[in-house]
């Protein structure tokens, strides 16, 4: 006769009188900790559960723009784009795709110094490339006043003879002025149309800033 084994209630086989959980029978000569410590080694399956976190996770704190350090990249655009425009006047050429380059070149060059681009530094990059279109007409002027005083004109570059021309022709000369007027305007157009889309495409990017 087979005897019955008698279980407390609200036990089930496997667990103790008190309702715990025995530990498994132990296999193969193996057994694990009856609970998860300190010292738990890594195959135990406890290990596997990730501890919750003490506080919340900290959200990513954003770079300010740093206006003034952007400017400061963004300045050697003029340089720059004065050497561009005097290379491609020399030749006789129109040189008003150098405002294109000097929209894009300022744009990265403030990015790289500000760590962002707001509107504040759209207008700042506006305004070197408007800066860089102007100066850059005027040294194409300069270079036309050293080439006709010297062939050579880059020995001109700290003679105050090019200048004292220009000057001269500016206060005598009628059609000094009239005869780069229409180069002027053509300049201003056409670099205005070439770094245009550049700054168009910065300023949407940039209308909720």
């Amino acid at each position: 006769m087979t005897e019955s084994t008698n279980l407390p209630e609200n036990t089930q086989p496997g667990s103790n009188e008190y309702g715990a959980s025995q530990r498994p029978k132990p296999e193969f000569g193996m057994s694990a900790p009856d609970a998860p410590g300190p010292q738990i080694p890594s195959w135990h399956p406890e290990a596997n559960q990730s501890p919750a976190p003490a506080w919340p996770p900290a959200r990513p704190i954003r770079s300010s723009e740093n206006v003034g350090r952007g400017t400061l990249f963004a300045l050697p655009t003029l340089p720059i784009g004065v050497v561009l425009w005097l290379v491609i006047w020399n030749f006789g050429w129109m040189s008003s795709l150098v405002t294109f380059a000097a929209a894009a070149m300022a744009a990265r060059f403030y990015v790289m110094g500000a760590g962002g681009l707001s509107r504040k530094g759209v207008w700042v990059i506006a305004a070197i490339t408007a800066a860089t279109a102007i100066l850059s007409f005027v040294a194409g002027v300069w270079l036309d006043a050293a080439k006709y005083i010297n062939s050579q004109p880059l020995s001109l570059i700290t003679s105050s003879e090019p200048w004292d021309l220009m000057n001269y022709n500016l206060a005598n000369n009628p059609n000094f002025v009239k005869s780069y007027m229409g180069d002027f305007f053509m300049a201003l157009l056409f670099g205005a149309l070439g770094c245009f889309f550049t700054l168009r495409r910065m300023f949407a990017a940039t209308k909720n800033s």
